[in-house]
């Protein structure tokens, strides 16, 4: 159907030709737009120029992560991770699993638009964002192994997301994948889900309360870079202090049932 829902047909004009939305947008974003909203089973296949030009920032989304990622040398797995990447690798996990059980059916839609959701906010918006000081650690406040284990979820993050996201995006992947480790994506093994340990928290509450101390910056005109004299929040983020205190830039961090900030 087209933008308004209504059937494609040559004699009501609507029928868009794929050439023009190849050469407008490219086949990547094509192929993806086509996997993430087509589920044929629960509704139409609406074509939206505004739903594949979205597809294209997905593509230029996956390819500056790598790029970020690319910045840092790989690591073998530490003995010990620290709490952060456990939470992130126990989501690539899940991700995994999931995608493993609907691509055997055949569904390459569920898997496309939990692997976009991974890919932009858990990852991108939340990891990212609060591992970069351990990764970069300028600062010396983090020992080699601490930074190890950020750079090895790092890596293995972005190899997980390349792999599931091969059989839609086939050349983005695997000209990063070659880019990256000189092999063939196509040629490597389903990822295998990453062993992690559970956290106290959830990444729903993790993205919650990052949401509050944003909106609170935001609220009060401040950078998103700007420091806190202070920043509570719930006694279950203990495990990553030091990275939530970098990453927002507070001087000093007590907990309490509800998450605020002084300036």
């Amino acid at each position: 159907v087209d933008e308004k829902g209504i059937k494609m047909s040559k004699s009501k004009g609507n029928v868009i030709d794929p050439k023009d939305v190849l050469d407008r947008f490219g086949a990547e974003p094509f192929r993806l737009w086509a996997a993430a909203e087509g589920n044929l089973e629960k509704k139409d296949f609406k074509c939206s120029f505004e739903r594949i030009q979205s597809m294209e920032k997905t593509l230029t989304k996956l390819w500056n992560v790598a790029r970020f990622v690319s910045m840092y040398e790989r690591k073998e797995r530490p003995k010990k991770l620290e709490p952060l990447d456990e939470w992130i690798l126990q989501e690539a996990s899940n991700l995994v699993k999931y995608s493993k059980k609907r691509y055997e059916k055949y569904d390459f839609h569920n898997p496309v638009v939990k692997a976009k959701n991974f890919l932009w906010e858990t990852f991108a918006s939340h990891y990212i964002e609060l591992v970069k000081n351990r990764a970069y650690n300028q600062s010396g406040r983090f020992t080699a192994e601490q930074q190890s284990s950020a750079l090895f979820t790092l890596h293995e993050c972005l190899d997980m997301l390349l792999k599931l996201l091969a059989p839609v995006m086939p050349f983005a992947t695997e000209l990063l994948y070659d880019q990256l480790r000189g092999k063939d994506v196509h040629s490597e093994q389903f990822p295998e889900p990453p062993k992690a340990r559970k956290q106290p928290f959830s990444s729903v509450e993790l993205m919650e309360m990052n949401g509050i101390i944003w909106k609170a910056k935001k609220d009060a005109g401040k950078s998103l870079k700007d420091g806190l004299r202070l920043l509570v929040i719930p006694d279950k983020f203990k495990p990553i202090e030091q990275d939530l205190k970098l990453a927002h830039r507070a001087e000093k961090i007590e907990y309490a049932e509800h998450a605020k900030v002084e300036f």
